[in-house]
């Protein structure tokens, strides 16, 4: 979960936007600087010259007629006669280039809105398509530099303008920027959008702030209840904070409506059941999606349910999935916790066949494995089979002092049953 792998690249695809602030802190206004804005507003327009004003309209009639190129080739033939004029006709030039060729539309977006002469309208929209063909391209920096320029330039708390600065911020991955921005487009948008708490809980996980992280995610799940990815985020989250409890009360809610749809979100819940010392809803769970094929059956999987039903006592469930284990990897061990699981519900020959299958897969704790056989004897009152056993225990330093002293108490119980060993 540390990655976080799947969540960045659905939020890069769902925001189509990104974050970073060593510029931008916040973008503030004087009432200089709102008065300014007014001024230009109310600026009188400003009229091409005849030369650009004709070669416009010609390239809009081209343009009418979809000969982009044709449009292009009249525009480029153009020389204004003073800064209005080059400004203008750029702003045309970039427009009609960003249909086509982005550096190139970038290139002239940029020379139209240098020089501040353009009317309020046209220099805002040309401040905002250059950042928004910057960003596509990559141009990050750029971007975030036009982007504030528009805001300056508009005095407008735009959220879809402050969404892309703090996209642009997070593809930079200055995720501890990316705050501002992101806070600014929740701050001034009219209704939640999922959109930027998505973006400000990638950032806030990026950084490694989790306690941030799950602050915002409990937020998301409030407000929209219905996104069953949030429930998931938030059940994940908790278990960064190392809150188990809470993790699995958010994973329970989302199993209750119906959000847990994969085998890691399932498998997850049945993780929370067990770290939550409930082992038999997590062996119950992972049973009930192991047999309808959700989830996969392999040793992981079955070492689990196995030993979360013997965790819950239900041994007799217990010995069944380490059958399964054993007869899924032939492991010695599986066999030796099936047979453990049989003794405990008094399944003494189901117990020693296991015991026999564990010993003819490996030898290495032969002794431990013939002490367990002497107690399956001893409780069936086998006393020459117990003894045998207790013979090869012998065999072995790891179990020979504990065989020894077992060796006097089946003598004796064999000597009064008169049973000859």
């Amino acid at each position: 979960m540390k990655k976080l792998s799947l969540i960045s690249s659905a939020l890069l695809v769902a925001a189509s936007v990104s974050f970073s602030v060593p510029s931008f802190a916040q973008v503030t206004l004087t009432d200089a600087d709102r008065a300014r804005i007014e001024e230009r507003k109310n600026r009188r327009t400003t009229l091409p010259g005849e030369r650009v004003g004709r070669g416009v309209t010609r390239a809009f009639e081209l343009y009418n007629e979809e000969k982009v190129d044709e449009a292009l080739k009249v525009l480029l033939e153009i020389r204004g006669g003073n800064d209005f004029d080059n400004a203008f006709l750029a702003r045309f030039i970039g427009n009609l280039y960003a249909q086509k060729d982005a550096k190139q539309a970038i290139r002239y977006l940029e020379q139209a809105t240098k020089p501040d002469v353009l009317s309020f309208t046209d220099q805002a929209s040309s401040l905002k398509l250059v950042a928004d063909l910057q960003q596509m391209e990559g141009m990050h920096k750029d971007a975030i530099r036009n982007y504030e320029a528009w805001i300056r330039f508009t005095g407008e708390n735009d959220p879809d303008v402050y969404l892309r600065i703090a996209n642009s911020y997070y593809q930079l991955q200055d995720y501890k920027n990316v705050l501002v921005p992101i806070d600014n487009a929740i701050r001034y948008s009219k209704t939640p959008n999922k959109n930027h708490y998505m973006l400000k809980m990638g950032a806030l996980y990026e950084s490694r702030n989790y306690p941030k992280t799950v602050e915002v995610v409990e937020t998301m799940v409030q407000l929209f209840p219905e996104e069953r990815q949030f429930w998931v985020y938030l059940g994940n989250f908790y278990t960064l904070v190392e809150d188990y409890q809470k993790s699995l009360s958010a994973f329970q809610i989302a199993y209750n409506n119906g959000y847990l749809e994969s085998e890691a979100e399932l498998k997850m819940l049945g993780q929370m059941y067990a770290n939550n010392n409930i082992p038999y809803k997590a062996a119950a769970i992972y049973e009930k999606y192991l047999k309808s094929g959700k989830i996969k059956k392999d040793r992981t999987m079955l070492t689990a349910i196995a030993s979360n039903f013997q965790a819950a006592r239900e041994f007799a469930k217990a010995a069944q999935y380490y059958g399964e284990l054993a007869a899924l990897t032939n492991d010695a061990d599986a066999y030796r916790r099936q047979a453990m699981a049989f003794m405990a519900i008094q399944r003494y020959n189901d117990a020693l066949k296991a015991f026999e299958a564990t010993l003819a897969r490996d030898s290495s704790n032969a002794g431990r494995v013939h002490m367990s056989m002497v107690e399956a004897y001893l409780n069936q009152g086998k006393l020459r089979e117990a003894y045998a056993s207790l013979q090869q225990a012998k065999r072995d330093s790891a179990t020979a002092r504990q065989a020894n002293s077992y060796e006097n108490y089946i003598r004796e119980k064999a000597r009064v049953k008169g049973i000859n060993l």
